[in-house]
């Protein structure tokens, strides 16, 4: 069998996240108190809040949002989304499997809010990471 090219590996990109990770990402994640600062923030504003009653939104810091950032440019393959199991009351992780049809793996654990749950994925991303550069 031939080996797969460049292109079809997608090489440029995965070389260019890994440089940017290291470079950018990382020295925020590694650092104990700015990684506690970071998630301390998060949790208070896990998904941005819009603009309501003449306030403008509240945004996340930039050292934040690079953090989101690098985690919204991970594959499908093993990535964790909210699953709503119901409505307004019940959330659930699941774990993408990256290939089309393939169901999503459903953690155990019920968050009661939206906020709650994307909290819990953000800490386990933040959680991969360090374990995959360590």
């Amino acid at each position: 069998m031939a080996r797969k090219t460049s292109v079809q590996e997608n090489r440029s990109h995965s070389q260019t996240d890994d440089f940017i990770t290291r470079t950018h990402v990382l020295p925020l994640l590694t650092n104990k108190k700015k990684r506690q600062e970071l998630i301390e923030e998060h949790r208070l504003n896990p998904i941005g809040l819009p603009g309501q009653g003449g306030h403008p939104a509240s945004r996340h810091s930039a050292d934040l949002a690079r953090v989101i950032d690098k985690f919204r440019r991970q594959g499908m393959e093993g990535k964790y989304v909210r699953i709503c199991v119901v409505p307004h009351t019940g959330y659930k992780i699941g774990i993408t499997s990256g290939i089309r049809g393939v169901p999503v793996k459903i953690l155990g654990k019920v968050y009661d809010s939206e906020d709650a749950c994307e909290h819990a994925i953000f800490k386990k991303r933040v959680k991969d990471i360090l374990e995959k550069y360590s």
